[in-house]
């Protein structure tokens, strides 16, 4: 374990050596409090007839941030990690230490989902202070933090799902298309297609709606808990198994 944590820290040190990252960032703190504004505005202009300071920003930000913004910075830090040193042969100074691929493996793909991870808590520690300007209060802290810490599951699908893709490409941004145009294939099947919507990992970035307060059969819901389970194996498992033979 100490060879994959390893691994993971100098992985981690990579994505947050790049100012990309961190200017991402920086629009995510942007949008949050550019959405307090619009409150402020929309409650000053009319006059007080629509109470905003009742709606969590973190919970109306939620879709943008979680369906959109941190998938692609996600998509595109695994892009960077996986395909990207292949093509530019960076891949074999890791390689070459005596460490088994899997750790590797395992090293890169949880930087990545570090990243996602530090993207979804700034999200909401910038949210809720929107929510202390606007309110003076945090509007159900236990709930935000909950529904962002069960939505990260999902998230970590999409992360998987793109590494796996990055294994039969040595292009980063080939691999970044693909993963762009499936990630959008999938949620536009889940939507127009009523069929399939319970059935693509795409319709679960919100997963929270299904435990939090949610109505839906406990059985039902456990058979969605192990559909996004097998997504996360089968993408984790192809996944290691390209990278593994993948030369250099």
């Amino acid at each position: 374990m100490s060879r994959v944590a390893a691994n993971f820290k100098n992985e981690l040190s990579k994505l947050l050596s790049r100012k990309k990252y961190f200017v991402f960032l920086v629009i995510e703190l942007i949008i949050c409090f550019g959405a307090v504004c619009m409150k402020l505005l929309s409650s000053h202009i009319s006059d007080g007839v629509f109470d905003l300071s009742n709606i969590s920003t973190s919970m109306s930000l939620m879709s943008l941030f979680l369906e959109a913004i941190i998938p692609f910075i996600s998509i595109m830090a695994a892009c960077e990690l996986f395909s990207g040193e292949f093509h530019d042969k960076t891949i074999r100074a890791s390689l070459s230490r005596p460490t088994d691929r899997y750790k590797i493996f395992l090293g890169k793909t949880g930087a990545v989902f570090a990243l996602a991870a530090v993207n979804m808590a700034a999200v909401l520690a910038a949210s809720s202070a929107a929510d202390l300007i606007v309110s003076g209060k945090l509007i159900s802290p236990l709930y935000s933090i909950g529904a962002y810490a069960l939505d990260a599951i999902p998230m970590l699908v999409v992360i998987l799902m793109a590494v796996m893709i990055n294994q039969f490409t040595k292009s980063s941004t080939m691999a970044m298309f693909l993963c762009i145009i499936i990630y959008i294939g999938l949620k536009a099947a889940g939507i127009y297609f009523s069929s399939l919507s319970g059935l693509v990992f795409t319709g679960f970035m919100q997963w929270h709606k299904i435990w939090l307060g949610g109505k839906m059969p406990f059985l039902a819901s456990s058979f969605k808990a192990l559909l996004l389970i097998g997504y996360a194996l089968t993408f984790a498992a192809i996944g290691y198994y390209a990278f593994r033979f993948k030369e250099a």
